[in-house]
């Protein structure tokens, strides 16, 4: 249950295992978390400071096996660290972080970091702030599209026989106490979003992966002992925003470690195609992940970031093309611990008589956490077959390469119609938003959004995905709300007609 990184990952896993497979996801494939992070799959340069050299070295080693196994879909990224004469950590320490965290890697980078003055770190980034400036940092991590990493995994998981299902919620779960002794298994009550109809399935094993969620499903634990039922949750759940500008109001040839002004929390700026990812913010957020979206404050707050380590842009909110918001799924830390200090690690547990529940980690190690919970299951249950090896789906068809729309090859104009269409028949289309957030990168980068184009894509749009004239109208509005909640209201925009 969850199809976001992890609960794909999980699925593809054990599809490769020979095991029968059902997984179902209330919404589209990534439409939490998976689509709403940083696009980065990195090692964690700032963990070192909190002393999480396993998780560092995990990451690290994730990282280069990804690089490898999806070639198309994560790639290495130039980073800059740059340091000042108050910044908190001095560029001598930098450096000694950075042998820590190469020699973590175990060296697998395509160059070991390199150490600049202030003169050659203003060759390099023009823009970038030269006020008391010491030097800066070069170094590697890497960068993905997240949810395009995602649909790749579940449409692996399709090819190796699993079943995989969006807009299908898990309602409840009645679970059989004796299911080791006996075939049957436990029954899971599902219901189809788009068409109001219940049906249930049979499994022998439930795997919870539906991160930020976690907290909020009162029918899934057995005897009804959960934090879904009153018991303690689970998660601290943090909001990171991002916003997205032209690269010509912020152009920047490296992805650059920021340290706010006015917190020292540490951000980035990011080059992506013709624009600049300004995130993330680190905030604390108890609510219900649906209705998670970017703050008025934040966009000031990555505004201000921006205007402070690149001074001659003056940035303002009239240049800001998109944003999003997502909550990372983290472990509930001890007590007063702030946003930035709680860990990353992940957590994996058996429930009797059949739940298997995975929370926290990160994009990065999402490979390893499905295989630690497919082992963790085979403990208990001791019928599983060997992995037949570490496969990846690099591309989205087996066919021939699907060009990877909004990356670095494409550029931010609206995809040809042919391509749309394409895309709708090969990647589980069923909205507007799955189409233009997470199958493109239409939302983020193209000057409206889309909104404007959509009387021309009507009649190839309701084609390929057999939408009546009500569907479609049906459609559109959900996707003004999508523009509303994301973009205009934070930014106080006034809607278009």
């Amino acid at each position: 249950m969850g199809g976001g990184i992890t609960g794909a990952a999980v699925a593809r896993d054990a599809a490769l295992r020979g095991l029968k497979v059902l997984l179902v996801e209330k919404d589209d494939f990534a439409s939490g978390t998976s689509s709403r992070s940083s696009k980065l799959v990195h090692g964690g340069v700032r963990y070192l400071e909190h002393g999480e050299f396993g998780l560092v070295a995990e990451s690290t080693r994730e990282r280069a096996l990804l690089w490898k196994l999806a070639p198309e879909l994560v790639h290495p990224m130039a980073f800059l660290f740059p340091a000042y004469e108050d910044s908190r950590v001095p560029l001598w320490k930098l450096s000694a972080g950075l042998w820590l965290y190469d020699l973590l890697a175990l060296f697998r980078t395509p160059s070991l970091h390199k150490k600049y003055d202030a003169s050659e770190t203003r060759q390099l980034e023009p823009q970038l702030r030269t006020e008391r400036l010491t030097g800066s940092i070069f170094y590697w991590d890497g960068s993905t599209n997240d949810a395009l990493l995602t649909l790749a995994n579940v449409l692996d998981t399709r090819a190796h026989g699993g079943v995989t299902l969006s807009r299908v919620r898990l309602t409840g779960v009645e679970w059989n106490a004796t299911e080791s002794r006996t075939p049957k298994g436990h029954l899971l009550k599902l219901n189809d979003e788009k068409t109001g109809r219940e049906f249930s399935a049979r499994a022998r094993v439930v795997c919870c992966a539906a991160g930020p969620w976690t907290d909020f499903i009162p029918g899934l634990w057995p005897e009804g002992k959960g934090p879904g039922a009153g018991a303690p949750r689970l998660l601290a759940t943090t909001r990171g925003s991002h916003i997205v500008v032209p690269a010509s109001r912020l152009p920047t040839k490296h992805a650059v470690v920021l340290t706010h002004p006015k917190d020292a929390r540490v951000l980035f700026s990011i080059p992506w195609a013709d624009s600049t990812i300004l995130g993330t913010t680190d905030l604390f957020d108890r609510e219900n992940p649906d209705q998670v979206a970017i703050s008025s404050e934040e966009v000031d707050y990555l505004l201000d970031a921006g205007n402070h380590f690149y001074p001659g842009v003056k940035l303002k909110r009239e240049d800001v093309l998109s944003t999003w918001s997502g909550l990372r799924p983290l472990l509930a830390p001890p007590e007063n611990a702030s946003e930035s200090e709680i860990s990353r690690e992940h957590h994996i547990e058996w429930r009797e008589p059949g739940l298997v529940v995975v929370a926290g980690g990160k994009l990065t190690t999402h490979r390893e956490m499905a295989q630690q919970v497919l082992e963790r299951v085979e403990i208990e249950t001791k019928t599983w077959v060997p992995v037949p090896g570490p496969v990846y789906a690099a591309t989205l068809t087996k066919e021939r390469p699907l060009p990877l729309i909004g990356s670095e090859r494409d550029g931010p104009a609206l995809p040809r119609d042919e391509r749309l269409a394409e895309i709708c028949r090969t990647q589980i289309v069923l909205s507007l938003e799955d189409l233009f957030v997470r199958r493109t990168d239409v939302f983020y980068r193209e000057p409206t959004n889309g909104w404007s184009h959509l009387p021309r894509l009507k009649s190839m749009l309701c084609a390929e995905l057999g939408w009546s004239d009500d569907d479609w109208t049906k459609q559109v509005e959900a996707y003004r709300e999508y523009l509303r909640k994301n973009l205009w209201a934070p930014l106080g925009r006034s809607e278009p007609v």
